[in-house]
Order: structure tokens, then C-alpha cells, then sequence
């Protein structure tokens, strides 16, 4: 809605609205909505009566296109209604009568028009940064200026309540094992392949974050929450596109660069966008770690320093076709792929103590890795809207693959304090394997009498993971198989999934409930080599998942609501965590997987109070059994780390947010995550029953300088974190931007210095290890100075717009 619409609305709403002596128990309702049956709120909506222009009654449509007028005297209506980017709309006559006191219209379907340009510059308007909706937080991208010259992982981990751990794990409002889409698919990779990919992808890219801590029932049951990232899509007429070149510099340098293009007519849409990463980082890191007799003496430390370092390389790309066979059927194609290639090393120094000060013996080695991820998919999809009443059905059918290769040489060299060599040791790992998907699901949706809707939908999915782990160590013979610690893993994973879904609005109350229905048949198979026997384990079960949303406006306005919300979620093992292979860090760390593990269950309950866009306070109560963790045991002088099923958690939260102009010129948006939490479980023997406390704290800041520049300034401010046996120090960050428009509003240049102060130094301890203590510090590349240009072509125009959803909602997500 422009300015103007918004004084015309506040004049008309203050002045009266006059009427006659009969009783005045006349109502109008309807609902806005575009060309794809798309909710638009915020339309501007004027109801005039016919016999007196200047009696008027003015409403804007709420979140859901919906409006309503009260309290009609009896006489002939005229209904108009704008909104920008759109034709305005004119109603014929609408009579309120002694017979009929209600008329509830039909849906207003608003047609796209060419933006409106005054001396060639597009009148656009600027999306907030934080959006509140019932059931998600948004991030708007395009309006955070820091994630210019930055990948996707950095626009995640500046989002109200997302943290991105050390070993690259994504958290919201502190509930972990987050499920993260890609334009509602998911990306089926593990934590780490996840991380690489998003890295690999230019923040450019990203139109919007959307944040879902308490999903409802359309989406896969997995994960503590979700967070969906939608990329950018211009469905414009004509040709249009945009490129956009980025670079940063810190120690190394990257750069993140894009383009996208479309071209669209009638009867056909053609898109497409790629892009190109290259990103370099180092990490320097110390160990200590401390072994004690069962009497609690000192026995002997291991002091470790080591720098990593790594270069990747990472394409991205997608190509798609929508057919417009009808007004109301439309077929898509897409198809993805992409290429990482990635070298890195790993060179550390251990000291090995007898005592605080007695040096022992020196080990000194490294490992040089090499690794290759292509990943490819094509994506078929339709969408036939039965009438303009929102009654609609689609479909879609994905078949996914992932390869990867990876090949390590770790030479390892023992010497005293003389620096006599004692021995030497290499060995070499060589580690292929292939995820093969296909998923295919069906989506109804029936609008219903009453403000009402019901959708359901089916979904079936298939995944089959093959990882063959080659072990090798130097013989006088060359490099020898040790088949004792290589493996050959297959896994298989059907799941069959229905849900049903109802909403319901009233003047003031709305609810949404769901029940999502999730059947799941697994086999794990370790293949036999010369030195193990073949081996299978099996696993068959069915849950429901319950969902639930209230809402309560406190007035009539609606600027005070209230929403409750329920979910029950699934954490089932990623398949590389059932693969009991084990992979090797360094001399003294070791990680592998676990097949006796089983899905972990939860529930989380929340209640949010919400003033306008402005203020938001949220109380929740999370609870999980049988979760996921990795687990570290000691044995001998080596760390040996697998996943475990963690007994029970329990989460209690408060978490404020804040979006306010101070002035004209500024606008500070502030959020923090205020958490109780209590971990009960057993790690290495020893029982773990710790109450803990854990904040976050993140403020950005937006300055308008002028019509053309603009900036920002942001500060994140994570406190002490404590899970099952991970225990991390409190950071902080501070990060600016500068923006500036240009070309006529056609172009964007920006300027960024990340980690000003270089304060992004991570400390932690890894605790309950039965008679060692285990520290360690990280230091990597994070200040860094960055910027970017952002250039639109083409002809500007609104397009029909679709919004499909995959059928992989989750299994990318577990390729771990």
C-alpha cells in the first residue's frame, strides 16, 4: 500500500460513518487475492453507498486477503478496492435489504498491471527486514546490506535466532538438528556437506529466510524446526534478469557471483540461474587435553596446535519451464546440478607430556585431501486450480542424485625430544559413495464456507545410500587394504507419509490443526569383506504427528495477537550416521557412525504475544527423548567420537523481539533467545544430569543517509553454550554495511567489513570424559572487507507466480 492509499485510509477511517434510523446489522466480506489465488494483505478497500458518495467506511485486508464490514444500514453498495502493482478493482451494485443482511462475495481476483515509472525510475516498495507471520518469522535477504559479498551460511547464521555451531550445526531458538529447505526441498545432505553447500551458494541468491520453529502438518515430520531458504525468481514478461559480483577479502579472498534470466510469454515460462563460489578459509586450532589415574592424579597431557585450510570451487545451476496449458493448469520441468570440488590440509604439531612439563615424545603429521560432490535432480511438477474459489491440486515428482569421492593421504611421524625419529607411518583413505532419491507427493486444497480451508496430501519417498570406505596403510609393499577398518555400507529407507490440515478464521479467533501420519521401513546392510562377516539390521515403525495453531486478536484492529502453537517432530539418524565407519581427523581423533541407533522424538509448545510488526514476545517448552548426539569416549590417548542417543532434554524459553524507527532515518530490529536447559544422559560412562543457561543476543541497526544510501550496523552477541558434551564460551561480532543505489534504481552497490574486531574466537571444552579433560580454540578467517554490484535488466512487469513445493521435504537432509 503507497503513502497515498494510507492517508486516504486514515482520513476516511476518522471520519463518520452515517446511518439511516433501520437497523444497522448489514455485513460485506470477501477475500483478495491475485491471479494465482495468492492472499494479498494489506489491499486498500473502500465501501461507498450509492446514495451518498460521501459516506464512506475504509479497511485494509488482513494476512489472509480477507476483509468484513459491520454494521451496514440497509441501502446500495459500491465496492472498490487497489493495491499497488495491481488494476484497481470496481464492484457492481451490492444491496444490503431487510431479506438478505449478509453478502458474503466471491473471491476478488486482482490483475497485475505494468509498475507505474516516473522519469524512468521504478516505484518499488521496501520489504522490512523481519517479518512476522502465524506460523514462520521471514527474513527478507535484500534487506540485510551485510549479506552482500557473503554466502548463504553467513545470511543464516545473522537471522534472529539461528546459530551456526562450530562443527557447522545449525540451531533455532535453540531447538538443534534443524531440518533446512532450499525453496521448500530439501538438501539431503549432512551438517558439514550442508555447510559446504550453502557456502557454495551467494547470498545474492537468497530472496528470503523463513524461520518455522513449530512446522505445521503439510511439512515432513523431521527436525527440531525448519528453516526454508527461497531463492530468488523473477516471473516478470519478457526477457529480465540480473547479475550480481561479489568479493571479499580477509586473509584470503573469495568470490561469490550470479545470474539470473527469465523469459516469459503467454503460454511458456523459461528461467534459469547459476552461480559461481570460491571460497578459501583457514582454521588455526589448540588441544589440550589432560589424562588422569582412576586415583585422579595427573598421568600425562597432549598438547596440539594445528592450522587447516581449505579452497573449494562451487557451481551451482538450475533451468525450468513452466507451460501455462490453461488459465488454471500449469506444468513445470526443473532440472539442478552441482559441482563442488574442494582441496584442503590439515598440518598439526602434538606434544605428549608424563607429567605438566616433562616433554615425551613429539608426533608431527598432516592430511591432504582431495574431494569431488556433483549433485543432480530434475523436478516435474503440475497445478490445476479447479475454480477461482482456491480449490486446487498439485503434484510433484523429484529423482535426485548425489555422488561424492573423497581421497586422504595422513603421513604420520613420531619423534623424541631429540627429534630422533621413532616411526613413521602413512596411510590413505579413499571413500566413494552415491545417494540415489525419489520422492513424488500430491497436495489438495478446498477452501470451505466460513473463512475456512482444508487441505491433505500423500507422499512416498525412496533412498538408497551406498558408502564404500577404503582403509590403507604403507606396508613394504605399498599401501595395503586394512579390511579390519574398512567397510562397505548400504543403506535403504522408504517412507510413506499421509496428512490432513483445517484452518478457520473468525473476527478475532483462527486456528489451524494437522495431523500428519508417517510410516518408515529402513535396512542397513555392512557388506562382508576378508575380515568382517556380513551383517544387516532392520527397522519398521509408525507415528503420529499432531500440529496445532491458536490465534486471538486482542482488538479489533488486530495489532494485539496472541498465538499458540504445538508440534511433535522426529529426528531420525542421518545415513551416514549409521555407517559405524571410522573416519580419521589426526593421530589422537577419530569419528565414525552408530547402527544401533533409533529416532529420537519431541514436542515443543509455544506462546507468542505480537504488537503489529513491532513487538514480539515468545514463551516456549520444548521436550526431546532418545536425540541424536555425538558422543565422545577415550580410549588410550585417542578421542573416539560416535553418535548416540541422548536419554531426554528439556528446553524452557523466553525470546523477545523488537522492530522500531527511533526516527525517520533509522529503524533498529532486536531479538535475543533466553533459554533453561537440562541435558540427562550418559557419555563415556559418566551420567550427565546439567542444568544450564544459554542467551543470544542480536541487534541490527539500518540508517537511511539519503535517497540513494543507505547502512547498517549489527552486532551478535552469543553467549556460553552447553549440550550433551560440548561446552562453548560466549562471542561476539560486529559487522557494517553501506549501500548504494544507482542507474536509476537499476543497479546496487555495497560495501561490508565483517568481524570489525575480530572477536569470532571460539573456545569450548568437551566435558564428561571418564578421567580426561579435553579443551580446545579456534581462530579462522572472519574479518573481512567485502562488496558487491547488483545489476537488473529487462522490462519490469508482474507475472502469474507459482509456488511449488517439492516432494523432498526431507530426505536430503540426512545424507550424514
Amino acid at each position: 500500500m503507497n503513502r497515498y492509499s494510507f492517508v486516504l485510509l486514515i482520513l476516511l477511517a476518522t471520519r463518520p460513518f452515517l446511518g439511516k434510523a433501520q437497523v444497522t446489522n448489514g455485513k460485506i466480506s470477501g477475500l483478495i487475492r491475485d491471479a494465482q489465488n495468492k492472499a494479498l494483505p494489506g489491499a486498500t478497500l473502500i465501501l461507498q453507498q450509492r446514495a451518498d458518495s460521501t459516506r464512506k467506511k475504509a479497511s485494509l485486508s488482513d494476512a489472509d486477503g480477507a476483509f468484513d464490514f459491520k454494521n451496514l444500514p440497509q441501502g446500495d453498495y459500491v465496492l472498490s478496492c487497489s493495491y499497488v502493482g495491481f488494476l484497481p478493482y470496481n464492484s457492481g451494485l451490492l444491496s444490503i435489504t431487510e431479506s438478505q443482511t449478509v453478502l458474503r462475495l466471491p473471491v476478488i481476483i486482482l490483475q497485475s498491471s505494468t509498475p507505474k515509472t516516473l522519469n524512468e525510475v521504478v516505484v518499488t516498495a521496501k520489504k522490512p527486514l523481519i517479518e512476522q507471520k502465524l506460523d514462520r518469522t521471514i527474513v527478507n535477504v535484500d534487506a540485510m546490506l551485510t549479506a552482500a559479498g557473503s554466502h548463504a551460511l553467513d545470511v543464516l547464521a545473522k537471522s534472529p535466532g539461528v546459530m551456526v555451531g562450530a562443527n557447522d550445526d545449525i540451531s533455532l531458538n535453540g531447538k538443534r538438528n534443524v531440518l533446512v529447505l532450499i525453496d521448500d526441498k530439501p538438501t539431503y545432505l549432512s551438517a558439514q556437506d550442508l555447510a559446504s553447500y550453502l557456502r557454495s551458494l551467494p547470498g545474492g541468491l537468497l530472496d528470503k529466510v523463513e524461520l518455522i520453529s513449530n512446522p505445521p502438518a503439510r511439512y515432513d515430520a523431521a527436525g527440531g524446526a525448519i528453516i526454508n531458504i527461497v531463492l530468488k525468481k523473477n516471473r516478470a514478461a519478457g526477457f529480465n534478469g540480473s547479475v550480481n559480483l561479489g568479493y571479499n577479502q580477509g586473509v584470503y579472498g573469495r568470490q561469490n557471483h550470479s545470474l539470473l534470466l527469465n523469459y516469459r510469454t503467454k503460454r511458456v515460462n523459461l528461467f534459469t540461474n547459476s552461480s559461481y563460489t570460491l571460497d578459501q578459509n583457514f582454521s588455526d586450532e589448540t588441544y589440550s587435553r589432560y589424562f588422569y589415574t582412576d586415583a585422579g592424579l595427573l598421568q600425562s597431557t597432549i598438547q596440539q596446535t594445528s592450522r587447516s585450510s581449505y579452497v573449494s570451487n562451487g557451481w551451482n545451476g538450475r533451468i525450468g519451464m513452466d507451460y501455462f496449458v490453461s488459465p488454471k493448469t500449469t506444468l513445470g520441468i526443473q532440472v539442478t546440478g552441482s559441482t563442488r570440488p574442494r582441496t584442503d590440509r590439515l598440518d598439526y604439531t602434538s606434544n605428549q607430556y608424563t607429567s605438566l612439563t616433562q616433554l615425551d615424545s613429539v608426533v608431527r603429521g598432516y592430511t591432504d585431501g582431495r574431494y569431488q560432490s556433483t549433485n543432480s535432480g530434475i523436478n516435474l511438477n503440475l497445478s490445476h486450480k479447479f475454480d477461482s474459489t482456491g480449490k486446487q491440486l498439485t503434484a510433484d515428482l523429484d529423482v535426485l542424485q548425489y555422488k561424492a569421492n573423497t581421497a586422504q593421504l595422513a603421513p604420520i611421524n613420531t619423534y623424541l625430544p631429540t627429534g630422533q625419529l621413532t616411526s613413521s607411518q602413512d596411510r590413505a583413505f579413499i571413500i566413494p559413495s552415491s545417494v540415489q532419491i525419489i520422492a513424488g507427493k500430491l497436495d489438495y486444497t478446498q477452501p470451505m464456507v466460513g473463512k475456512a480451508e482444508f487441505s491433505a496430501g500423500l507422499k512416498t519417498s525412496l533412498v538408497m545410500n551406498d558408502t564404500e570406505s577404503g582403509w590403507f596403510n604403507q606396508t613394504g609393499d605399498g599401501m595395503k587394504q586394512d579390511y579390519g577398518k574398512s567397510n562397505h555400507f548400504q543403506y535403504r529407507e522408504t517412507i510413506n507419509a499421509a496428512y490432513v490440515n483445517l484452518k478457520k478464521y473468525w473476527s478475532r479467533w483462527a486456528i489451524q490443526t494437522g495431523l500428519r501420519l508417517e510410516n518408515t521401513q529402513s535396512k542397513g546392510h555392512q557388506l562382508a569383506n576378508p575380515a568382517s562377516v556380513d551383517t544387516t539390521f532392520r527397522r519398521h515403525y509408525t507415528w503420529l504427528f499432531p500440529s496445532l495453531y491458536l490465534s486471538y486478536k486482542l482488538d479489533k484492529s488486530g495489532d494485539n495477537t496472541l498465538v499458540m502453537s504445538y508440534s511433535k517432530r522426529i529426528r531420525r539418524p542421518g545415513y551416514q550416521q549409521l555407517n559405524p565407519f571410522l573416519f580419521y581427523r589426526d593421530r589422537y581423533s577419530y569419528f565414525g557412525g552408530n547402527p544401533n541407533l533409533i529416532p529420537g522424538l519431541g514436542q515443543s509448545i509455544e506462546l507468542r504475544y505480537t504488537y503489529k510488526q513491532h513487538l514480539g514476545l515468545t514463551f516456549s517448552y520444548s521436550w526431546n527423548k532418545d536425540g541424536i548426539e555425538p558422543i565422545t569416549k577415550a580410549i588410550g590417548d585417542q578421542l573416539i567420537t560416535r553418535y548416540q542417543n541422548f536419554s531426554q532434554s528439556r528446553f524452557m524459553g523466553i525470546i523477545p523481539n523488537v522492530s522500531v524507527s527511533p526516527t525517520n532515518w533509522w529503524t533498529l530490529n532486536l531479538s535475543a533467545v533466553l533459554l533453561s536447559i537440562r541435558n540427562q544422559g550418559q557419555a563415556d560412562g559418566v551420567s550427565i544430569d546439567q542444568p544450564s543457561n544459554l542467551h543470544e543476543i542480536e541487534t541490527v541497526n539500518q540508517f537511511k543517509l539519503g535517497k540513494t544510501w543507505n547502512a547498517e550496523l549489527t552486532g551478535f552477541f552469543p553467549g556460553r553454550q552447553f549440550f550433551a558434551q560440548s561446552k562453548s564460551e560466549s562471542i561476539y561480532t560486529i559487522n557494517v554495511g553501506l549501500q548504494k543505489t544507482m542507474l536509476q534504481g537499476q543497479a546496487t552497490m555495497r560495501l561490508t567489513v565483517n568481524d570489525i574486531f575480530y572477536t569470532m574466537v571460539m573456545h569450548g571444552q568437551t566435558v564428561a570424559l571418564n578421567q580426561v579433560s579435553a579443551f580446545y580454540s579456534r581462530q579462522s578467517d572472519t574479518r573481512r572487507v567485502g562488496i558487491s554490484f547488483l545489476y537488473r535488466f529487462g522490462k519490469e512487469a508482474n507475472a502469474r507466480k507459482r509456488n511449488t513445493v517439492g516432494s523432498a521435504e526431507d530426505e536430503k537432509m540426512r545424507t550424514n
